[in-house]
């Protein structure tokens, strides 16, 4: 696996970071009606898994969630993965790490909702979470074998 430059992990990150906390700043109709042409766009496609008529915004709203947090859980788990290099962390150490960083910008997103006049649900923070954990732990794994091969190749 190419090493990714610490700088570029940055940067996605915290511009993934800001897209999130931006999309809780938005007034509620604003959001319900990204969700609506989101919903459009994605019927199709989930409608082959939930039936036709099945697909509702709300359920486009929690893949949302679930997409954009294993979108952070990828870039944290990248960033973790460094230190799975260098030998100064243990795969399950990084996994933590990683997602515990990702349940901090869940917790951080859903108290924004607060200020917007929004409804924050703590159910959002565990499907965001389980979305980073995903994430970071597909990275990671890959990570991890590709070191144990490299280990082994060395041997």
């Amino acid at each position: 696996m190419r090493k990714i430059p610490r700088t570029i992990l940055i940067i996605c990150t915290v511009l993934t970071l800001l897209f999130i906390w931006v999309q809780s700043v938005l007034p509620g109709d604003i959001s319900s009606q990204q969700s609506g042409f989101v919903m459009g766009i994605v019927r199709p496609f989930l409608e082959l898994f939930t039936g036709k008529g099945n697909v509702t915004e709300h359920l486009v709203r929690k893949l949302a969630h679930f997409t954009e947090f294993s979108v952070l859980g990828v870039e944290n788990g990248f960033i973790f993965g460094i230190y799975i290099r260098n030998r100064s962390l243990n795969a399950w150490t990084a996994l933590l790490k990683a997602v515990a960083s990702c349940a901090l910008a869940a917790f951080i997103d859903e108290t924004i909702q607060v200020f917007s006049g929004r409804g924050p649900a703590i159910t959002d923070v565990w499907i965001d979470t389980a979305g980073a954990l995903l994430g970071a732990a597909i990275v990671l794994l890959v990570i991890s074998l590709t070191e144990k091969g490299r280990e082994a190749n060395e041997k």
